[in-house]
C-alpha cells in the first residue's frame, strides 16, 4: 500500500540561472507533470508530445517488460528488475483525483535522470548546481543522502508566482525513505519532461540499505549520471556497481569526475590539466572494459558551477573580479556537463529514449534468461546423461545377477543329476555275471558295495535321507539368495554414491530439500526383502523334496527291480539254452522252426538283461529330473519376482531424480520458446520504435 505524508512547505526557492548556461537557454519554458489531451484523459509528462503509435509502443515496451520479469521469476537465478518506483509515485500523485487513470495507463513517461555513486562523491551538489541552488538538497562531507530524493515539476502554471515547494513523502517498499519534490517551473525550468533523483551514496555505513535502494531506482533511470570522485577515482566498488548492478539495465550512462577543483589547488599553475586528462582516460578505458562500450566521462567541479551560479544574479565588482568569476566557471567545465545533457534531452531524442529504455529492460532481462536456460540446458544435458548411464549400469548389473542365478540353476541342477544317474554309475561297476546272480538272489552284497560306490559323493555331501538332501537345496539357494540381495544393496549404495555428484542432487543434500526435486534420494532398504526370500525358500523346496525315497529306499528299489529284469533274462535264456542243447544232443526230436524259436529266446534273454537295466536307470534319472524340473520352475519364480522387486526398489531410490529430469525437461522447452518469443518482440518492437522515431 502506498501512503503520503504531504508537507506542503511555502518556501520561495528561486533558483539562480546565468543565461549562458545551455541548460537554462533549452529549459527556458516551464510545463507540469499532468496535462489533459483533447479527449480529457491525462497525458503526463512526455506523453503530451508522443504520437498516437508511439504512445500505443511505449505501452507496449513496458508490457514487454512487465512479461519479461514474469518470465525471469519462472526461470529462476536472474536478476529482476524491479517495477517502476515512478509508478508508485504517479499512484499517489492521483489520489483525491476525480478523474482515475487505470494502473496500465499509469506509466511514468518523465525523462528520468538518476544520479548515482558512492557517499560523499558530490552527487547532492551537482544537482544542487544544476538547479542552480545550493540549499535545494542537503550536501556534506559525511553521508548526508539517506533518503532517495525525487524533483518534478509542481503542476499548475508556469508563469505562476506560486514558488512553493511541495514535499511528498511516499511509501514504496524501499529501505530507504523516499521524498518527493514537487518544484515551480518558474524556478526550475530545467524540470520540464524531467525528473532527477538523487540517491542514497553506496559503500557508506548503511552501504547495504543504500545500494539496495539505488538499484530499485534503476529500472526508471532513462539516462544514469554516475558520480565518482577525483580524490578516488573509479574504486573497486564503483567497478563493482556499475558492472554488476547498472550494466545488466542497459541504460544510457554518462561518468561525471566530480571534485577536480581539488586537482586543481594542488597541481599549481597548470591547474592540473595533465593528471585530469589521464583521469578521464583511466576512468574511460577501465569503464569501456566494464559496459562494453566506451562511454562519456566528463570532469567537473559541482562546488565551484555552484558558486559562479550564485555570484551571477547580483554580482557586482570590478572587471578583476568578474574575469576571477569567469574563469571559476571554465574551471568547472561544468558547461560540458551542461551542454551534453541539453544535447541529450531533446525532445526527439527524450521520446526515443523513453521508448527504448523499459524494452532495453526487456532485452537484458531476456537475455539474461536465455543465459539461465542455456546453463540449465547445459546442467540437464548432464543429468540425461547420468540417467542414460544409470541404466546402463543397471542393466549390465541385471546380467551379473542372471549370470549368478544361472550359476545357481547348476548349482542345484548338478544336485539333482548326481542323484538321478547314481543307478547308471552302478550299473557301469556291476558285470552281466553280477547282474545274473542278482537276479538268483546272490548278488545282493555285491549290489550294495556297488551302489555306495557309486553314490559315494552324493552321500558325502547330503546324507542317506531326503532331509540332508533337502537341507543341501535349501543351502545352496540360501547363499544364490545372499548373493542376490547383496549385490542389490552395492548396487543402490553405488547409484546413491554416484547421484551425491550432481548438482542437483548436492543442493538437496540428498534430503529432498531442493524445490524443483519433490522426494527423497537415499539407498534403498533390503532386508525386509533378504527376509521374505528366506522364509520363502525352505517351502518352495520342501514342497518338491518331501515325497522323495530316502537312499535305502532307492536302493531297495532298484535292487528289485534288477532282481526281476536278471529273473526274466536269466528265464529266456535258460529256456532256449536248453531246449537248444536237448535237441544237439539227440534227446528232444525239434522241427527247424522251433529250433529257431530256442535259439532266439536265448537271444533275447542275453539282450534283455542290459536293456532292461538301461531302462530302470532312466526311469530312476527322468523321475528325478522331474522333481527337478518343478524345483527349478518353483525357484525361478520366486527370484523372477525378487528380480522385480529390486529393480522396483531401485527404480524407486532414484525416482525423485527421474522425475525431476524428466520435469526440468518440460520445463525447458517451456520457458525456452516463451523466452523466444520475448526476444522476437523485443526485435518487432525495437524496429517499430526506431521507424516511429524518424
Amino acid at each position: 500500500m502506498l501512503s503520503r505524508s504531504i508537507v506542503i512547505s511555502h518556501r520561495r526557492h528561486r533558483a539562480r540561472w546565468s543565461t549562458s548556461s545551455p541548460c537554462c537557454r533549452y529549459f527556458s519554458t516551464g510545463s507540469t507533470i499532468n496535462s489533459l489531451s483533447d479527449d480529457g484523459s491525462f497525458k503526463q509528462g512526455l506523453s503530451r508530445l508522443f504520437t498516437d503509435e508511439q504512445r500505443k509502443l511505449l505501452k507496449q515496451a513496458h508490457k514487454l517488460s512487465s512479461i519479461s520479469r514474469s518470465l525471469a521469476k519462472q526461470v529462476g537465478n536472474v536478476k529482476i528488475r524491479e517495477e517502476s518506483l515512478l509508478v508508485d509515485i504517479a499512484k499517489c500523485l492521483q489520489e483525491g483525483r476525480e478523474e482515475k487513470l487505470e494502473t496500465s495507463d499509469v506509466i511514468p513517461s518523465l525523462f528520468t535522470v538518476v544520479f548515482a555513486g558512492e557517499f560523499n562523491s558530490g552527487k547532492s551538489t551537482l544537482i544542487n548546481a544544476l538547479c542552480g541552488n545550493k540549499d535545494l538538497l542537503e550536501s556534506g562531507v559525511l553521508p548526508t543522502t539517506d533518503k532517495i530524493t525525487v524533483l518534478m515539476a509542481s503542476e499548475g502554471d508556469s508563469n505562476s508566482d506560486n514558488e512553493s515547494t511541495t514535499t511528498i513523502q511516499v511509501d514504496t517498499g524501499v529501505v530507504a525513505q523516499t521524498e518527493l519534490r514537487l518544484l515551480p517551473t518558474s524556478s526550475y525550468p530545467i524540470l520540464k519532461d524531467l525528473c532527477i533523483i538523487d540517491t542514497p551514496g553506496t559503500n557508506a555505513i548503511l552501504s547495504l540499505q543504500h545500494t539496495s535502494s539505488t538499484l530499485r531506482l534503476l529500472h526508471d533511470a532513462d539516462l544514469i549520471v554516475f558520480v565518482t570522485s577525483a580524490d578516488r577515482p573509479f574504486s573497486e566498488s564503483e567497478r563493482q556497481l556499475l558492472q554488476t548492478s547498472i550494466k545488466p539495465y542497459r541504460k544510457r550512462v554518462v561518468l561525471v569526475i566530480n571534485k577536480i577543483d581539488i586537482l586543481e589547488r594542488r597541481q599549481g599553475d597548470d591547474h592540473g590539466q595533465e593528471t585530469k586528462q589521464k583521469m578521464v582516460d583511466y576512468v574511460q578505458e577501465h569503464a569501456s572494459d566494464l559496459l562494453g562500450a566506451s562511454p562519456i566521462v566528463i570532469p567537473v567541479s559541482g562546488r565551484d558551477a555552484l558558486s559562479w551560479k550564485q555570484l551571477q544574479p547580483g554580482f557586482v565588482g570590478s572587471e578583476n573580479e568578474s574575469s576571477n568569476n569567469s574563469n571559476l566557471w571554465t574551471r568547472s567545465n561544468f558547461g560540458q556537463l551542461e551542454t551534453f545533457l541539453s544535447a541529450t534531452l531533446t525532445a526527439s531524442s527524450k521520446i526515443k529514449t523513453k521508448l527504448s529504455n523499459p524494452l532495453g529492460v526487456a532485452e537484458g532481462i531476456l537475455l539474461d534468461c536465455k543465459h539461465e536456460i542455456e546453463r540449465r540446458r547445459e546442467d540437464l544435458d548432464v543429468d540425461v546423461a547420468t540417467l542414460k548411464l544409470l541404466r546402463s549400469d543397471s542393466e549390465a548389473w541385471e546380467k551379473d545377477m542372471t549370470s549368478v542365478l544361472e550359476r545357481h540353476r547348476l548349482n542345484i541342477n548338478k544336485e539333482w543329476t548326481t542323484r538321478a544317474q547314481v543307478v547308471q554309475r552302478v550299473l557301469d561297476e556291476l558285470t552281466l555275471v553280477d547282474q545274473l546272480r542278482i537276479g538268483i538272489g546272490m548278488g545282493r552284497n555285491t549290489f550294495d558295495r556297488a551302489w555306495e560306490n557309486a553314490n559315494m559323493t552324493s552321500i558325502l555331501s547330503t546324507g542317506k535321507d531326503s532331509s540332508s538332501f533337502s537341507n543341501k537345496l535349501i543351502s545352496i539357494t540360501s547363499e544364490c539368495s545372499e548373493a542376490l540381495v547383496s549385490g542389490a544393496k552395492k548396487q543402490g549404495e553405488d547409484q546413491i554414491e554416484y547421484l551425491g555428484k550432481r548438482v542437483s542432487v548436492i543442493s538437496t543434500g540428498l534430503k529432498g530439500n531442493n524445490s524443483k526435486m519433490i522426494g527423497k534420494i537415499d539407498t534403498p532398504k533390503f532386508q525386509r526383502l533378504e527376509d521374505e526370500l528366506q522364509a520363502t525358500i525352505v517351502p518352495v523346496i520342501e514342497k518338491t523334496t518331501k515325497h522323495l525315497p530316502s537312499d535305502l529306499e532307492c536302493a531297495d528299489n532298484v535292487y528289485t527291480s534288477l532282481c526281476r529284469a536278471s529273473m526274466l533274462s536269466s528265464l529266456l535264456m535258460s529256456s532256449g539254452m536248453c531246449s537248444t542243447a536237448l535237441t544237439l544232443g539227440g534227446f528232444l526230436d525239434m522241427p527247424q522252426g522251433m529250433l529257431l524259436c530256442s535259439a532266439t529266446l536265448t537271444v533275447t534273454g542275453a539282450t534283455s538283461l542290459p536293456l532292461g537295466s538301461r531302462y530302470i536307470a532312466r526311469s530312476f534319472e527322468k523321475e528325478w529330473m522331474s522333481n527337478a524340473s518343478k524345483l527349478e520352475n518353483g525357484l525361478n519364480a520366486l527370484f523372477s519376482d525378487a528380480m522385480q522387486r529390486i529393480n522396483g526398489h531401485l527404480s524407486d531410490a532414484i525416482n525423485p531424480y527421474t522425475r525431476y529430469v524428466k520435469s526440468e525437461e518440460t520445463s525447458l522447452i517451456s520457458l525456452h520458446r516463451k523466452m523466444e518469443s520475448g526476444i522476437a518482440d523485443a526485435t518487432r518492437l525495437r524496429g517499430h520504435i526506431n521507424k516511429a522515431c524518424e
